[in-house]
């Protein structure tokens, strides 16, 4: 999780209940800095406070939605203010939740617990089970096939005899079971792990592609977190 609050004294109270209750927590008073993480890092919730030196809450929240890795993270707001023009700028931003202040341990778990099924569905949805799977990706009029090293609902690190350049748009056919229609989706390559490795972040899956992808990949996923 990540917290951003310019009051270093409102971090740490939420710092403090998250890591109490075992949740990993990183706090930032720099919105700027807070920024950067955002295009790099991949969060379970967002805590925003709504006023700060630019970017503000509304602002960082509105990168959060633009970003491929939070675009559907769980943001909390924080605010001392409860006004209802505010409330409407954060909500549209992409807030889904507010904290107001001064709030204690009682208050602000109460509000964890609001948010705890959209974080659960986040985490799945980004959690990566190690499965090697027949894939053919495509850029443009060039494929290659290769294996899938692991797996998620968000996307894939895939093994090919050779890479696309970050940022490529890809089309892909994954075999998921052998003698059945593969899952085609699109998707860009957000990273190049190795010579012959490639992440790749889906972006467009057709519904009964999805229902197939999640039916597969949903019992990995749980029998993974269980562990």
């Amino acid at each position: 999780m990540l917290i951003v609050d310019a009051d270093t004294a409102s971090c740490e109270v939420i710092h403090t209940a998250m890591t109490a209750s075992n949740l990993d927590a990183v706090m930032e008073t720099s919105s700027s800095r807070a920024a950067e993480f955002l295009r790099t890092e991949k969060y379970d919730a967002l805590f925003f406070e709504l006023h700060m030196p630019t970017p503000d809450g509304v602002q960082l929240a509105k990168m959060a939605r633009s970003s491929g890795l939070n675009r559907r993270t769980p943001i909390i707001m924080v605010t001392g203010q409860d006004k209802p023009d505010a409330m409407s700028r954060a909500f549209e931003a992409g807030a889904n939740f507010f904290l107001f202040k001064p709030f204690d341990r009682g208050r602000l778990m109460r509000v964890l617990r609001a948010a705890h099924a959209p974080i659960e569905q986040e985490r799945r949805r980004f959690h990566r089970v190690l499965v090697a799977k027949h894939v053919a990706v495509q850029c443009g009029e060039d494929k290659v096939e290769g294996t899938t090293v692991d797996l998620s609902l968000q996307g894939m690190l895939v093994e090919t005899p050779k890479v696309f350049a970050v940022g490529s748009q890809v089309k892909l056919r994954l075999e998921i079971v052998p003698g059945q229609k593969p899952v085609s989706a699109a998707g860009k390559v957000v990273r190049v792990a190795a010579p012959t490795k490639m992440g790749i972040e889906l972006d467009g899956l057709a519904g009964d592609d999805a229902e197939r992808l999640q039916a597969f990949l949903l019992p990995l996923i749980l029998k993974s977190v269980g562990e």
